[in-house]
């Protein structure tokens, strides 16, 4: 079974082999697709365990494409199962996997299943990878199982008979066990296939990087991102340090990389040229349309402080957050304000097509949501008193980006800016618990935006 990312690498070797009549180095394979030579080393390593290449030790181009082992295998996948809390029983999806035989003694009474959580990383078993489970029905002390509790639910623990009862133990220490009176075994774990490219995905995990925003996005598997917050270089109104803006691909990146019911909040303004504005906000919301994102809502940041700019028409105050999403959104935590009016007071009230109001004691909310139009004020002690972020030109207030992270995201959801500059986003995200990814095709500016996270040890 090839991940995608193993395909991708065995398809450039064999073409390389193919053009130039010689393999590519790792550290080549490593620069054409953005990643390590560590991760590529393990490509390479599963290549040739799956009998897809073989390699010439102590040769830096020692890669040779051969054809796939005969000894593989076909056994059934399953489903998924919890390596955290219970999920429902697994349904058969009759669906079959290849996998070399020397991951398994036999293909008797054999399935598959995919990970997800990670409650066993202790015992090697990873989100997103995939585990070989030989039937049965029984299983030592100390064993991992998969196994079926409560009539309907399934997870996968180590199990340990006690006197009166029987102990779901993980294997990682950050979590407790759980404790049941029954339990029905559904088999035993006898192998485990790594999935690398989910692995080499989480390594992008609380980190900002130095790259093109739309080659860095091609890196990514898709369905990663829960929310992303930036603000583009738009209609050049700075100098971004040679920045170039590949909207398109970059829309299509953004809904490729985002998951289902993630969320896209995308900041621009308008350019005002001989009187006549741009509108580049409005015509990026309708590409994100064509593309496959809902235009959630359209919501204003208004600068609280902006000095007067325009001699023959009213200062422009504001900007736009086009709220984008991928279906209909996964969370959404309302942000509240205090209202003006608190306690009891006499309403009018009337129910009847005669149109007369009544006066009655109503309880007045102390709390209200807030509306789409969000003010902030801008520049030092505004945006920010963190002197460093002023080292870019554009910043925008952490505060919009902390109310988004808050309004979008729960605890431990990633959090993503393509075009990060100074790191407001990935700062936000990091002091809100969420996980963060950012990158930046400037050099300066991804270690300015590091050098923030590590200032205030995020």
């Amino acid at each position: 079974m090839l991940t995608i990312r193993q395909k991708q690498i065995k398809d450039f070797v064999d073409g390389s082999i193919q053009r130039k009549n010689i393999a590519p180095t790792e550290r080549e394979i490593a620069s054409r697709f953005r990643i390590s030579p560590s991760t590529v080393h393990e490509h390479l390593e599963a290549l040739q365990e799956k009998g897809y290449l073989e390699r010439a030790h102590g040769r830096a181009r020692g890669i040779k494409i051969s054809e796939p082992l005969p000894d593989l295998i076909k056994i059934p996948l399953l489903g998924y199962i919890a390596a955290g809390q219970p999920i429902e029983a697994i349904e058969d999806r009759a669906e079959m996997i290849i996998i070399p035989a020397v991951h398994v003694p036999t293909t008797a009474s054999l399935f598959a299943l995919k990970v997800q959580g990670d409650s066993m990383i202790d015992d090697g078993i990873f989100d997103g990878d995939t585990i070989i489970v030989r039937k049965q029905s029984t299983v030592e002390n100390g064993e991992t199982a998969v196994a079926l509790i409560n009539n309907n639910e399934v997870t996968l623990k180590k199990i340990y008979k006690e006197k009166d009862r029987i102990r779901l133990q993980p294997a990682n220490p950050k979590l407790k066990p759980f404790y049941v009176k029954e339990i029905v075994i559904q088999g035993k774990v006898i192998s485990t296939i790594r999935n690398i490219e989910e692995h080499e995905n989480k390594d992008k995990l609380d980190n900002i990087c130095h790259s093109d925003c739309v080659e860095f996005m091609k890196s990514m598997k898709e369905n990663f991102i829960d929310l992303t917050v930036t603000s583009p270089p738009y209609d050049e109104l700075r100098d971004y340090n040679g920045y170039s803006f590949d909207f398109e691909n970059i829309a299509k990146q953004l809904f490729r990389v985002t998951k289902k019911g993630g969320v896209v909040v995308w900041v621009v303004g308008d350019k005002i040229r001989k009187g006549n504005k741009s509108l580049t906000g409005f015509k990026q919301a309708l590409y994100f349309q064509q593309v496959g994102f809902n235009v959630h809502d359209i919501m204003i940041y208004r600068k609280k402080n902006t000095p007067f700019m325009r001699s023959n028409a009213y200062t422009n105050c504001f900007e736009f957050m086009f709220v984008l999403c991928k279906g209909s959104p996964n969370t959404f935590n309302p942000l509240r304000v205090k209202t003006v009016r608190q306690g009891k007071e006499m309403l009018p009230y009337n129910k009847k097509a005669d149109g007369v109001n009544k006066k009655i004691m109503a309880e007045l909310k102390t709390e209200k949501t807030m509306t789409n139009i969000w003010e902030y004020a801008v520049g030092y002690g505004g945006s920010t008193s963190d002197k460093l972020a002023f080292k870019h030109p554009a910043i925008f207030p952490e505060k919009l980006a902390e109310d988004h992270i808050l309004s979008w995201t729960n605890e431990h959801d990633i959090v993503f800016d393509p075009m990060c500059g100074s790191g407001t986003t990935c700062k936000m995200a990091a002091v809100n618990k969420r996980h963060y990814i950012g990158c930046d095709i400037s050099k300066e500016y991804v270690e300015l935006a590091k050098k923030r996270l590590k200032y205030f040890n995020l």
